[in-house]
């Protein structure tokens, strides 16, 4: 086996890349194995439940598991709706990635119709769900992260079992961003999404729908963000 992983890792680090510049989301088939590569400007959003690891703890799983599938339906299916692809699953946080002029303005939407549907359709259900459990009055609260960028889309894995892996700063971001707690809103974009948002997704009426953070580090990067809890229907 050791033999083995010397020719595979030779392989994998020297190969060179069959590099292309995509118009749509790729999925897994359309990039190669070996050496295929994918590069797309695209707004990454990560749409990510809080407190799963409490939820899991107060509530029986089948219980649990129920919210979390609700949850990741709400996302997928906002999402969906505003011509994002779905591309990738991590427990109770789910990825949307957008291409195209409006792909900010997209997104954004996207994080504003997730939060409605949390708070005024999921939310008042599990009062229901939930009126003869530990916790009552438990609700569901998420955050939404957002970042646009240049990404390297490469294919990770082995043969039967590979996934797509995005590589660049707006996905770890767009990560990093939805884990954020305790802080005013359910959504945080950066100032890369923000500057190119329209009016209607900055202000409602005269009233400004963000908040602009101080300058602060995100893992390695720092960023201007942005943080909204505002919410629309959808």
């Amino acid at each position: 086996m050791a033999d083995d992983f010397d020719t595979k890792l030779t392989s994998i680090l020297y190969a060179e890349w069959n590099i292309q510049d995509a118009r749509v989301v790729p999925k897994t088939e359309d990039v190669v194995q070996r050496d295929g590569a994918k590069r797309l400007d695209a707004t990454y959003l990560y749409a990510d439940m809080a407190d799963s690891t409490l939820l899991v703890k107060k509530f029986p799983p089948e219980i649990a598991a129920r919210i979390i599938r609700a949850y990741l339906r709400i996302a997928v299916d906002c999402i969906r709706a505003k011509g994002g692809h779905i591309r990738s699953f991590d427990g109770d946080r789910v990825m949307g990635v957008f291409i195209g002029d409006r792909r900010r303005n997209n997104a954004v939407e996207a994080g504003l119709n997730i939060s409605w549907v949390i708070d005024e359709e999921l939310n008042p259900k599990l009062s229901t769900l939930l009126w003869n459990s530990a916790d009552p009055k438990w609700k569901v609260s998420h955050r939404t992260g957002i970042d646009d960028g240049e990404t390297f889309i490469v294919r990770g894995g082995a043969r039967d079992n590979s996934d797509l892996v995005s590589v660049g700063d707006a996905p770890n971001i767009a990560a990093k961003l939805s884990g954020i707690r305790g802080e005013r809103g359910s959504m945080t974009v950066t100032s890369r999404v923000y500057s190119y948002l329209r009016e209607i997704n900055k202000v409602n009426g005269t009233q400004s729908m963000w908040i602009e953070r101080d300058d602060h580090w995100v893992g390695p990067h720092c960023v201007t963000t942005y943080s909204c809890d505002w919410m629309r229907k959808p």
